[in-house]
């Protein structure tokens, strides 16, 4: 079973993996808001937002090969969106870069500012990921008196999703050794179905004997860590570090700028 498929990086012992994770959830929610918040077509303070979690990804010794395959995995779903904005905004606008004055699109600022807002939050979403054990996560959450059905589902989510890539490893590698010859659009699309079919059962077969597994072991609803919660002087140093960082930008970087913020 593919285990170390989101959290592989997790097992680290640098400043970051370090923290506690309420600390370094918080500071996520933090500046993901803060970047959301920016303007629907500021993107150079975007740059400014992403040398935060570029940074933690390279000190935390997080290959960013790793992230950005990620990241390119789910940025289709993104480009749609981000695409439709020259549909509605066509209005030409005046964009510097550097001694260089161009007009362009405002629709097309709106869509180079949504990939942009996108690539920066995924960044710090696996920033923390890639940091944080996912039951240190769950424990954090737990402790910040989150809503207990909210992290039973998202710790159910996380175990089942690594027996459900389980199966298919094992449907597509028996398709591979039972694949003689290419049988054409139709048919390949039929078998593709009946695959899909096939695991959609198995996948309710198989959730049923963990909800029995459970039950058997005395599952209460509380995940458990091995890690002890408690707010050290390296989290308060981390915490200060992230609000003057966001200070930096929002009443610093963003007033020097001026008119780049739209």
């Amino acid at each position: 079973m593919h285990h170390s498929y989101l959290d592989k990086y997790a097992d680290g012992d640098s400043f970051f993996h370090c923290l506690d994770s309420r600390v370094k959830f918080l500071a996520a929610v933090a500046f993901s808001a803060f970047v959301l918040l920016s303007g629907p077509k500021a993107i150079a303070v975007l740059f400014c937002f992403a040398v935060g979690p570029f940074a933690v990804l390279i000190w935390a010794d997080i290959p960013l090969s790793f992230v950005f395959r990620r990241i390119l995995a789910v940025c289709p779903f993104v480009l749609i969106l981000a695409l439709s904005g020259p549909f509605y905004d066509r209005l030409p606008e005046n964009v510097a870069v550097g001694p260089y004055v161009f007009s362009l699109a405002g629709g097309w600022l709106r869509c180079i500012s949504i990939l942009g807002k996108f690539t920066v939050t995924m960044m710090t979403l696996f920033a923390l990921v890639c940091t944080t054990r996912f039951a240190d996560l769950l424990a954090g959450l737990e402790k910040m008196r989150l809503p207990q059905v909210l992290i039973i589902q998202l710790g159910m989510l996380y175990r089942y999703l690594f027996v459900l890539m389980d199966r298919v490893h094992h449907i597509l590698r028996a398709r591979s050794t039972r694949k003689l010859r290419n049988l054409g659009f139709r048919r390949e699309t039929e078998i593709a179905a009946a695959m899909a079919g096939s695991l959609f059962i198995r996948s309710i077969e198989t959730s049923q004997k963990i909800h029995i597994a459970m039950q058997a072991r005395g599952f209460c609803g509380q995940f458990h860590s091995m890690r002890t919660m408690e707010i050290t002087r390296r989290d308060i140093f981390f915490i200060a570090g992230v609000i003057i960082f966001l200070g930096l930008i929002q009443w610093g970087v963003k007033p020097f700028m001026g008119g780049a913020f739209l």
